[in-house]
C-alpha cells in the first residue's frame, strides 16, 4: 500500500487553500459594499448639487444656501473618504488573489510530487509482480 510521507502537510496546504478561498471571497463581498457606498454618496452629492443649483435660480434663502453647501461639502468629505476604503478594499482582494495563487502553487507541487511517487510505487509493484511470476513460471517449467 502506498503512503505519501508529506500527506499531513499536503492537507495543512488544502486548509490553507480553503481559508484563503473564504478570506477572497469576504474581501470582495467587502469590496462591493464599499464600491455601493461610494455610489450612494455620489448619487446623493448629485442629487443635493441639483437642488443647491435649483434653490439658487429660485432665490432661496441665504441660510437654506449655506445648509445645502456645507451638506454638499460633507458629501464631498465622505466622498474622499469612501475612495480610499474603496483602494484598500481593492489591494486587499489583490493580497488575497495573490496569497491564494501561492498556496495554490505549493498544494499542487505537493500533489504533483504524490502522484509521482504513487507512479514509482505502482513501477516497483509491477516489476515484483513479473519477477514472481517469472519465477513461478521458470519453477512450473522445471
Amino acid at each position: 500500500m502506498y503512503t505519501f510521507n508529506l500527506e499531513p502537510l499536503l492537507n495543512h496546504r488544502r486548509y490553507q487553500e480553503e481559508i484563503l478561498q473564504k478570506e477572497l471571497a469576504d474581501n470582495k463581498k467587502n469590496l462591493v459594499k464599499q464600491q455601493h457606498k461610494l455610489q450612494d454618496i455620489k448619487q446623493s452629492r448629485r442629487h443635493y448639487s441639483k437642488a443647491l443649483h435649483q434653490r439658487q435660480k429660485k432665490d432661496g434663502t441665504v441660510s437654506d444656501l449655506i445648509m445645502y453647501f456645507r451638506y454638499i461639502e460633507r458629501l464631498s468629505t465622505e466622498l474622499d473618504h469612501q475612495m480610499r476604503q474603496v483602494e484598500l478594499a481593492k489591494k486587499r482582494v489583490t493580497q488575497k488573489r495573490r496569497e491564494l495563487v501561492e498556496v495554490m502553487k505549493k498544494r499542487k507541487t505537493l500533489e504533483k510530487l504524490k502522484e509521482k511517487g504513487f507512479k514509482d510505487f505502482q513501477q516497483q509493484m509491477q516489476k515484483i509482480e513479473r519477477n514472481l511470476m517469472d519465477e513461478v513460471a521458470a519453477r512450473q517449467h522445471s
